[in-house]
C-alpha cells in the first residue's frame, strides 16, 4: 500500500459509513469498498460506477458485469441486483429492467457498477468478523456448494502470516480443487494466500478498519491459474461501539510466580473456630499432606483454629505471607486483604459472588484495583485453590504429591479436582494445578508464560471456557521462537453462537470453529474430552521430545488378530500408518521359531500362548528383530490382560509384568528414539481392573505410558507428531 493510500482509504470509508448510517443501510457501497481493497493491494475487477451505464462502460473489455448500488441491498445476487456476461449494448435495457424489479421490492438504485468479468477459476470465500474477546476472526472456504451446503471452511485469528493462511487452507476438504485435482492445472494458491495476508496480516486492511465496520465478505474471490481477484466486496456497518474488539486490559508488571508454587507462609482467611467449612478443610489438607511451611489461620476473635494459633488480621502477621487462601463472603474480601500492614504476595479468593453474577461485577473490579494498588496478585475469585506437589500444597483431601513436570491451569474449580484425581490414576505426575476461576487479575496467559520459562516443567495443560483467555494465550505462544507442548481442553465448544447471516463469514462463525482455529494457530493440541486431555498430557510427559524418528509409521504388537485390526483402524483415523515390515524384519521374526498362528508382517499378531514363551521374555526377541531393521515412530504393544492373567499366570508366572520389563529393556538397548506405548485391555471385572492399574504404574516407572483403549493411544501418538510438525514449521518460518 502506498503512503497516500491509507489516509485516502480512511477518508473514503468515513464518508461512506456516514452515508450508510444516514440512509439506514448496513453495507458500504461496493465501489468504495473495492477502492479500499485496491489501495491495500487486493486485486478487484477493473470497472467504474455511475448512472450512465454506457458511459461507465467506456474503455472496459467485454463481457461485462452490471451491479446495482443501493444502501438497502445486502445480498445483491439473491435480490436480482447482478447480471453477468453482458455486452455494452445490452447495459441500458438491463439496467432499466433491474431498476424496475428492485423497485418492486422496495430498493432504490443510486447508481450502477460496471466491471470486466474476472477470468474463470475456482470460487473462494474470504471474510472476517469482529468477535468478542478475539478481535477479527478470518474465514477461508471454497465457494458454491462447498460453503452453502458442506460449510467447508477454516478460521484463523488476525493478524495472520502466510504460513498460518496455508495451514487454514490445508484444513479444507476441497483444497485438491485448488491444487489441480484429477489432472487439472493447479490454480494460483500463492496469490490467494497473498490476498488473505493483505486483508488480515499485521499491516493488512483489518488493522486499519474503523470500529464501525464489523464484518467483511469477499465472496467470491476467483482463483485462477494466474491470480486471485475479489469480484464482490461487502463491508458491513454495525454499531458505533467496539463490542467485537478484545477488551482492553491493564497488564501488571511482570510477576515471579515462584512463591505461589513454593510458599513458605500460608495464611487462611475464613476458617471457623466452631465448625468446618472450606477454609477449615484447606487447613486440614495442608496438615495431612505434610506441608512444611508456616500455616496462619486469620480469625478476628479466636485464639486457635484447627489446633493452630490464629492471628486477628493480616496486618498483624509477622513477615511476608506468600499465599493467602481466602474463603470469606464476597463483600468482606477486599477489606480483609487491604488492612494496614498486610504484606501478601498472592491471594487466592475462593469466594463466589463476583463478576460471574451481575451484582458482583463492580465488586470484582474494586477488588482488582485495590489489590494492584497494594502489590498483591490475585487468583480467582470463584475458584478452588492451587495445588503444588513440591510444596505439598493441596486443596483436596489425599492430594497426589508425586513431583512431576505437568502444570495445569483451569478456569473451572471442580474440573481441577477431576484433573488431579483422574490424572494421577492415569499416571500423570503434576508440578501444579492452578484453579483461576474468573481470572480477574492473574490470567491463564501469565501462568503459561511462567511455565514455559520454568525448566522443571515439560508440558502445560489448559482448561479454558472463554475465548478471550485463549486469545491471550495465543499471543504468548506466537511471541516465542520455540515452545513446550500445550494441551487445551475447551469448554463450550458446541455453542455455535453464530450471527445472523449478513455475511457467510458471520453466519458460519461459532465456538465450534473458533476453538480449533485458536489451537491450530497457537500450536496447541486440542483435546475433545477430559480423558483425551489426560492421555495426551501423559504422553507428552513420558518422552524426550527431541528424540526421533518423526515419521507416521507404527508397529503394532500384541495378542488378538481382531484387536490388531481395530488398532490399525484407530491409527488410520488419526493419519498414522501400519506399513508392512521390511522383508529382512519378517525373516528375522520367522527365524525365532514362534508357535503357529502368529502374523509377522505388521501388525504382529501373537496368540496369548506365544506371549507366554519364556514367561513373556520372548517379547524382547520380537522387538529386537523389529528395531534391528526398521525405524518406526512408535511401537504400540496391546495386551488383553484379562486373558493373560486368567489363562496363563498360574502356569507361566507374571507374563504381563515380564512383557512390560522386556519392552523397556529393548527400548534402552536400541535407544533409537522410537517411542513405546502400551494398551492394557481388561475384561470388565474389578480384579483385572485393579491389576491393570498396577501394571500401568509399573509401565509408568519405566517411562512407558499405558492407555485403556487403542483410540487413546492413537490420539496421544498423533498429538506428539502434530506438536513436532508445528515446532518444525515454526523454526523455519
Amino acid at each position: 500500500m502506498s503512503h497516500d493510500a491509507a489516509p485516502r482509504s480512511a477518508a473514503m470509508l468515513r464518508a461512506a459509513i456516514q452515508s450508510v448510517r444516514s440512509s439506514g443501510g448496513q453495507v458500504v457501497p461496493e465501489p468504495e469498498a473495492k477502492a479500499v481493497l485496491r489501495d491495500f493491494g487486493i486485486a478487484v475487477p477493473y470497472g467504474h460506477a455511475g448512472n450512465d451505464v454506457l458511459a461507465t462502460a467506456a474503455g472496459l473489455d467485454e463481457p461485462l458485469v452490471l451491479k446495482a448500488v443501493s444502501p438497502t441491498l445486502v445480498h445483491k445476487s439473491d435480490a436480482g441486483g447482478v447480471r453477468v456476461g453482458l455486452r455494452a449494448a445490452e447495459l441500458p435495457a438491463t439496467a432499466q429492467q433491474m431498476s424496475e424489479e428492485l423497485a418492486e421490492h422496495g430498493h432504490r438504485i443510486e447508481r450502477f457498477l460496471v466491471e470486466e468479468m474476472a477470468a474463470a477459476g475456482q470460487e473462494v470465500a474470504v471474510g472476517a468478523v469482529r468477535t468478542p474477546g478475539l478481535g477479527w476472526t478470518v474465514m477461508v472456504g471454497l465457494g458454491g456448494v462447498f460453503i452453502e451446503v458442506l460449510a467447508d471452511v477454516a478460521f484463523g485469528v488476525a493478524p495472520l502470516t502466510s504460513q498460518q493462511v496455508r495451514a487454514m487452507l490445508r484444513e479444507l476438504q476441497g483444497m485438491p480443487l485448488l491444487e489441480g485435482a484429477r489432472g487439472a492445472e493447479p490454480l494460483d494458491v500463492d496469490a490467494l494466500v497473498a490476498l488473505v495476508v493483505r486483508l488480515a496480516g499485521a499491516d493488512g486492511l483489518l488493522a486499519a478498519m474503523p470500529d464501525e465496520v464489523t464484518e467483511i465478505d469477499l465472496n467470491p474471490v476467483i482463483v485462477s491459474t494466474s491470480g486471485a481477484v475479489a469480484v464482490d466486496a461487502r463491508f458491513v456497518v454495525g454499531g458505533a461501539d467496539t463490542a467485537g474488539e478484545r477488551p482492553a486490559r491493564t497488564a501488571p508488571a511482570t510477576t515471579d510466580f515462584s512463591a505461589l508454587f513454593d510458599p513458605q507462609t500460608v495464611a487462611v482467611l475464613g476458617a471457623s473456630a466452631t465448625k468446618s467449612n472450606v477454609a477449615n478443610m484447606f487447613i486440614k489438607n495442608l496438615v495431612a499432606g505434610g506441608y512444611a511451611g508456616r500455616i496462619l489461620p486469620i480469625h478476628p476473635s479466636a485464639d486457635t483454629v484447627e489446633g493452630l494459633p490464629a492471628t486477628s488480621s493480616l496486618g498483624h502477621v509477622d513477615g511476608v505471607v506468600d499465599y493467602a487462601f481466602v474463603a470469606l463472603p464476597a463483600a468482606s474480601v477486599t477489606p480483609a486483604l487491604s488492612v494496614e500492614g498486610a504484606n501478601v504476595r498472592f491471594a487466592q479468593v475462593i469466594s463466589s459472588g463476583f463478576a460471574e453474577i451481575e451484582d458482583g461485577v463492580q465488586l470484582e473490579a474494586d477488588l482488582v484495583t485495590t489489590m494492584r494498588s497494594r502489590g498483591i496478585r490475585l487468583l480467582g475469585p470463584n475458584c478452588l485453590g492451587t495445588h503444588s506437589s513440591r510444596a505439598r500444597l493441596g486443596f483436596i483431601p489425599d492430594a497426589p504429591f508425586e513431583p512431576g513436570r505437568v502444570a495445569v491451569i483451569s478456569q473451572s474449580g471442580g474440573l481441577s479436582v477431576d484433573i488431579l484425581r483422574l490424572g494421577s490414576a492415569r499416571g500423570v505426575a503434576f508440578h501444579s494445578v492452578t484453579s483461576i476461576g474468573n481470572g480477574a487479575d492473574v490470567t491463564a496467559a501469565e501462568l503459561v508464560q511462567h511455565f514455559l520459562d520454568d525448566p522443571e516443567i515439560q508440558v502445560v495443560g489448559l482448561y479454558l471456557e472463554s475465548l478471550d483467555n485463549a486469545r491471550a494465550v495465543l499471543d504468548v505462544l506466537q511471541e516465542r521462537a520455540d515452545t513446550k507442548p500445550v494441551v487445551l481442553l475447551a469448554g463450550g465448544r458446541t455453542d455455535e453462537g453464530s450471527r445472523a447471516a449478513t455475511t457467510h463469514t458471520g453466519a458460519l462463525t461459532g465456538n465450534h470453529r473458533l476453538w480449533p482455529a485458536l489451537a491450530r494457530q497457537a500450536g496447541m493440541v486440542l483435546a475433545d474430552s477430559l480423558e483425551d486431555f489426560l492421555n495426551v498430557l501423559l504422553a507428552f510427559d513420558s518422552f524426550d521430545l527431541s528424540d526421533g524418528p518423526w515419521n507416521h509409521d507404527v508397529v503394532l504388537f500384541g495378542n488378538g488378530g481382531g484387536a490388531s485390526v481395530l488398532a490399525a483402524d484407530a491409527l488410520a483415523r488419526r493419519g498414522l500408518a501400519t506399513p508392512r515390515l521390511p522383508e529382512e524384519t519378517i525373516a528375522a521374526l520367522d527365524s525365532l521359531g514362534l508357535p503357529p498362528g502368529c502374523g509377522l508382517v505388521n501388525p504382529i499378531d501373537t496368540p496369548a500362548g506365544t506371549l507366554a514363551v519364556r514367561g513373556g521374555a520372548v517379547t524382547e526377541d520380537i522387538l529386537t528383530a523389529v528395531l534391528s531393521s526398521s525405524d518406526p515412530a512408535y511401537v504400540i504393544t496391546h495386551l488383553n490382560v484379562g486373558i493373560i492373567q486368567r489363562n496363563l499366570a498360574h502356569r507361566f508366572g507374571d507374563v504381563t509384568g515380564t512383557i512390560i520389563d522386556s519392552i523397556a529393556r529393548t527400548r534402552d538397548k536400541f535407544d533409537s528414539g522410537t517411542r513405546h506405548l502400551l494398551v492394557l485391555k481388561g475384561d470388565g471385572k474389578p480384579d483385572i481392573d485393579e491389576e491393570i492399574r498396577g501394571y500401568a504404574r509399573r509401565a509408568s516407572e519405566w517411562g512407558i505410558p499405558a492407555f485403556p483403549e487403542f483410540e487413546d493411544a492413537a490420539i496421544a501418538a498423533r498429538a506428539l507428531l502434530d506438536h513436532h510438525d508445528f515446532t518444525a514449521r515454526k523454526a523455519t518460518s
